[in-house]
């Protein structure tokens, strides 16, 4: 039995022997493990790695042969052929369209000496046409301490040339920070022992937190290996390491899986070289670099141990989170809940409210690049003190990243009562325009009031303020606004009423973003040295339109409710809004229906479909749900005039048929859709019993009262029908058989009347009985017609005969014999020609049978 020490030995010879053959015949393969930038979320860097694997299927990783090469000085052989496929691989990735991204390869440190490991890969790269910082080189942590000034001048000649180095497994080993002293890299790698430590020990945090911002201070990138979950990741981005790799994020693959999954959509994505400058820079902010002694700030210390702060990316219509700390986070949850596990913000989802101040500053920080420090109102009421900084500019996109810092939170203020910056601002949001102008002279100085950010600013100096016919007058107004404004807005009014009331405040309209507006004009005295009044247009529109509305509403309830007076058929009536779907409801009859639909709301048509299962009796809901949707109503509308959809509504319980109608109507130029719910269940019920003594009444002229089966009438019916289908060319085949019962008047004689009406009814029985997918028809006394057709009309040649049978075996014993005689139809001008030819069979049959 051969030793695992033999087994051992005998495998190293087989790599020594064999590497020469494994690279001519590339049974090594490079596999590709991305790096991803925490800035970005997206690969910024790969590594490559070896992977030996045999014809006959054996496989064997580096740590097995790269030890045994190393140990032979033949490993730069190795190496330089993985720098080969690295370059190769990149080529077969541009053809495919994606980006490419720098790529590193493991380098032994016995290949510098066995080689001109420089010389010999930049003879390489320079041949492929890659560019030189495409590709970089990871030297261990042990490679380079083994010789550190034989391999300082490496890293020196390969950083000269272009091309970049990292160090391997940083922290591994004892003299980690010498080397850094001594030797300059563009990256560290930190050994996945730190990694290992996030949330199990704290002290490995500090050291791994500290580790990073030493590199970070010395102006190095830094790589996490060995990441393997989100806890992971999240930690490591928070205190500023740039990027991750690691089985959280995806195995090593080769070039075939990468353009697969970039095929099937699953791949995570190279970054845009043009891109790169600015994600570095966000990558490389330490989200833990402004904390602060215990001592330092009460204050903010009550909450945080670190101060809160995030990065967030603006761009022209939305806000993304891209990085925060911890701290940020609980400061988050605690002040704004209903965000705190949202990642992207619409600008347009921000209403004014705690934080709108703060969040258009930020928006107003990434337009302008000037770094804010302000101050904000929470919702409890204590003071927020931000630094806002953008840090970067995303060339492509436009984006700017910006930086937000919680310098402070005061609570004092909760106390002593409001601020007067914050004041002033809140008073300030409706404004226009403000204006202080010189009652002598007429002069003024104009302040813009900034209401989305709540600010005040000087805008220039005029003159003649009460003259607005003059050129440097600021609003457009409708020319008969502008004179009725002329009329009342003079000096002598102003001075009159500021006398009588203290203040002079009027109404009128401007012209706001090409929109008539309500706005109000306000003027009051300062108080103090000089004649000076201070005067604010104020953005009114809102009120006064929600008070024309509630007007318009009032009147609308006393139309509506007179409607109802006048008939008892109105159930409810709607008033909906067709953009918004606000709607108001209007109850008449005052009936309470199972619908519960509330007095008014947003969305008449979500609310009508959330309840439809409630309020609807249940046979009618898929029905109405199918009919009743927004665009379904305004398209009937559109194409039929009106909407209408009739079903029945659940009152306690109890459905009762009612009609939904809507329409269109236009008010003030306003469009307005009018749904309308009708009672007509009283309609409904005599409708259904009409019909139903309709349908008895028809059925009673078609059926024969003796017999049961359909009548000469019925039977003219169905001749008329026959003969247009006939006239149209378009008459499926059929046959005429007609029957007539021998020995009626016998019986009637003999036997009385009663005995004949059974005989006929079972003569009746035998032509049923043989004719059994076919209508049968009395028209005579003792005379049927059967009108042939489908099943019948294939087989009546073997039921005619079956029937003949039976006619000669009833005459042998004495029953009931019924003559027959039948015609096909054949291209014939009418029904009655085919009848004539079966009434003539019949006939002969009928001589027949009385010969038997």
């Amino acid at each position: 039995m051969i030793s695992a020490a033999e087994d051992k030995k005998r495998l190293e010879q087989y790599f020594i022997d064999n590497i020469d053959k494994a690279i001519a015949n590339e049974w090594i393969k490079a596999y590709h493990q991305p790096l991803i930038r925490a800035a970005s979320g997206l690969v910024s860097d790969e590594e490559a790695f070896a992977r030996w694997k045999d014809p006959d299927g054996s496989y064997y990783t580096a740590s097995e042969f790269v030890p045994v090469l190393e140990k032979e000085k033949i490993a730069y052989k190795l190496d330089l052929y993985m720098v080969e496929r690295v370059l190769k691989k990149m080529k077969g990735q541009s053809k495919h369209g994606l980006f490419i991204v720098p790529e590193s390869v493991n380098l032994s440190s016995s290949s510098f000496h066995n080689c001109d490991m420089v010389k010999e890969i930049l003879k390489r790269i320079d041949a492929s046409g890659i560019p030189r910082s495409k590709l970089s080189v990871e030297l261990s942590e042990k490679a380079i301490a083994s010789d550190p000034d034989f391999m300082k001048e490496q890293v020196d000649n390969l950083r000269q040339e272009g091309i970049k180095v990292w160090l391997d497994s940083y922290g591994n080993g004892y003299s980690s920070l010498l080397l850094l002293l001594k030797i300059q890299f563009d990256l560290l790698k930190i050994d996945k022992k730190f990694v290992d430590q996030i949330g199990k020990n704290e002290n490995g945090q500090i050291i791994l937190t500290e580790l990073i911002r030493t590199a970070m201070a010395i102006g190095l990138d830094t790589v996490a290996e060995g990441v393997e979950n989100k806890m992971q990741a999240d930690f490591l981005m928070e205190i500023g390491c740039t990027k991750l790799q690691g089985y959280y994020f995806i195995e090593p693959i080769s070039l075939a899986q990468i353009i697969e999954r970039n095929k099937n959509g699953i791949q995570i994505g190279f970054e845009n070289p043009e891109e790169v400058e600015y994600f570095d820079i966000v990558g490389k902010v330490n989200l833990y670099d402004l904390s602060f002694p215990k001592d330092d700030d009460s204050t903010l210390n009550k909450y945080f141990d670190t101060m809160p702060m995030a990065i967030f990316e603006m761009d022209n219509s939305k806000a993304n989170l891209v990085r925060c700390n911890k701290s940020f986070r609980e400061f988050v949850a605690k002040n704004f809940p209903k965000v705190k596990n949202t990642r992207f913000f619409d600008y347009d989802s921000f209403k004014p409210g705690p934080g709108f101040y703060s969040f258009n500053s930020v928006r107003q920080c990434a337009l302008d690049g000037k770094r804010i420090i302000l101050d904000d109102r929470l919702k409890d009421g204590r003071i927020l003190h931000l630094l806002i900084n953008r840090i970067a500019v995303n060339p492509v996109t436009g984006a700017a990243a910006v930086s937000i810092v919680v310098l402070s939170i005061d609570d004092s203020v909760v106390k002593a009562g409001l601020n007067y910056n914050y004041i002033a601002r809140a008073l300030s949001e409706d404004y226009i325009n403000l204006y202080m102008v010189n009652m002598d002279d007429d002069t003024f100085t104009e302040y813009k009031a900034d209401g989305i950010n709540r600010d005040i600013s000087f805008n220039k100096y005029g003159d003649n303020f009460f003259d607005i016919y003059r050129d440097e007058f600021d609003y457009e107004m409708m020319p008969e606004d502008k004179e009725q404004l002329n009329k009342v807005l003079t000096k002598e009014n102003v001075i009159d009423n500021l006398k009588k009331e203290g203040v002079y405040s009027i109404f009128t309209k401007v012209v706001i973003d090409k929109v008539p507006t309500y706005v109000n004009i306000k003027m009051v005295q300062i108080r103090g040295d000089g004649n000076y009044i201070i005067v604010g247009i104020n953005n009114v529109d809102k009120q006064i339109k929600t008070r024309e509305a509630l007007e318009k509403a009032k009147e609308e309830k006393i139309i509506y409710s007179r409607l109802g007076a006048l008939s008892e058929d109105y159930i409810y009536i709607f008033t909906v809004d067709p953009l918004t779907s606000s709607y108001k409801k209007y109850n008449p009859s005052n009936t309470v229906s199972d619908l519960g639909l509330p007095e008014e709301g947003d969305d008449f048509f979500g609310e009508v479909i959330k309840r439809a299962s409630e309020g609807i009796f249940e046979d009618d809901v898929e029905f109405f749900l199918t009919s009743f949707t927004k665009e379904n109503v305004f398209k009937q509308i559109e194409s039929k005039g009106l909407y209408e959809n009739h079903h029945r509504l659940k009152i306690s319980g109890v459905p009762i048929y009612v009609v939904m109608r809507a329409n269109l109507v236009n008010e003030d130029g306003n469009d307005k859709l009018i749904v309308g719910i009708f009672n007509i269940n009283n309609k409904v019920k005599k409708d259904r019993e009409y019909a139903e003594n309709l349908y008895a009444a028809e059925s009673k002229a078609n059926i024969d009262e003796l017999t049961g089966v359909k009548n000469k009438n019925a039977y003219s019916e169905t001749v008329a029908t026959l003969n247009e289908l006939i006239e149209r060319g378009s008459m499926t085949p059929f046959a005429i058989a007609v029957f007539d019962i021998n020995g009626l008047k016998e019986v009637n004689d003999t036997q009385g009347h009663q005995a004949g009406d059974e005989f006929i009814r079972k003569g009746r029985d035998i032509i049923c009985r043989f004719f059994k997918h076919s209508p049968v028809y009395r028209i005579g006394g003792d005379e049927f017609v059967v009108i042939v057709q489908g099943y019948d009309f294939l087989n009546i040649d073997s039921i005619m005969t079956k029937i003949h049978k039976h006619n000669v075996k009833n005459r042998l014993k004495g029953d009931i014999v019924v003559a027959a005689g039948y015609s096909k139809y054949a291209g014939d001008p009418s029904v009655a020609t085919v009848f004539e030819r079966a009434d003539k069979e019949m006939y002969a049959n009928k001589n027949e049978l009385k010969q038997i």
